[in-house]
């Protein structure tokens, strides 16, 4: 008896969470302390009062075995017609929504350029994750560590790759996470961009309907949106 009541404790969890089916995940932004000192003295003050705002942040992250969609919480206790709020909320890619749908391994995340919103879809492989044997216990889970990149264009209207990694469970058998952090074989619960970490604080399985896309109209391409963004900046410096 006791033999089974052992062999019930250890497999009944994991069965009652493999009929989890959908639910909601909160994130939240953990900055890493720079190491640059060339931007002190005047801008010191909007430096650090920006950084205070986005510790505010919260981000959220609904999900199903089909579809997900992450974004940043509205309606939290700071101002978003500040300066410092607005700026938090580009640089930390709080003006970003990403719908992922799992069926179909692609994500689009809808963005803004000098006001106009755009959609850009992305494949899952895009992202090249290499799996680690590293691993950490995060929100009382176990996690893997997985290393992958975030394409950017530079002032200089380069490509460049930068490494990103992303922490996923496999006992949550979501193949989704925050931002673009998806297609691993398990809910992603931390990622680490330069500077910055989003991790969850809160994790709730509930019944809800199907995701839907919110996005509506077309969509495109990374390198067409490249080449979109290098001719609307351009043509917005001084000749």
């Amino acid at each position: 008896m006791n033999r089974l009541l052992l062999l019930w404790a250890i497999f009944a969890p994991l069965s009652l969470l493999a009929q989890k089916t959908s639910g909601s995940a909160e994130y939240k932004l953990m900055l890493k302390k720079s190491k640059n000192t060339e931007m002190k003295g005047a801008y010191q003050n909007d430096i650090d009062e920006i950084a205070k705002q986005a510790l505010n942040f919260r981000f959220e992250l609904v999900f199903d075995k089909h579809a997900s969609l992450f974004s940043l919480i509205r309606n939290l206790p700071f101002d978003e017609n500040s300066f410092s709020t607005k700026m938090a909320i580009t640089i930390f890619d709080g003006d970003k929504t990403y719908f992922t749908n799992l069926n179909e391994n692609h994500l689009i995340e809808r963005k803004q350029v000098l006001g106009e919103q755009f959609q850009v879809k992305l494949d899952f492989d895009d992202r090249d994750w290499k799996l680690a044997n590293e691993k950490k216990t995060i929100f009382g889970y176990e996690c893997f560590k997985a290393i992958g990149k975030r394409i950017n264009v530079t002032k200089n209207f380069e490509t460049v790759e930068t490494e990103i990694v992303a922490w996923y469970c496999p006992e949550l058998p979501f193949r989704t996470g925050p931002f673009e952090a998806v297609g691993l074989p398990g809910m992603v619960l931390q990622l680490d961009l330069k500077g910055r970490s989003v991790v969850m604080t809160d994790l709730v399985f509930k019944d809800q309907g199907l995701i839907e896309n919110p996005m509506n109209g077309q969509t495109i391409t990374q390198k067409e949106f490249d080449s979109i963004y290098e001719k609307r900046i351009k043509a917005k410096l001084p000749r």
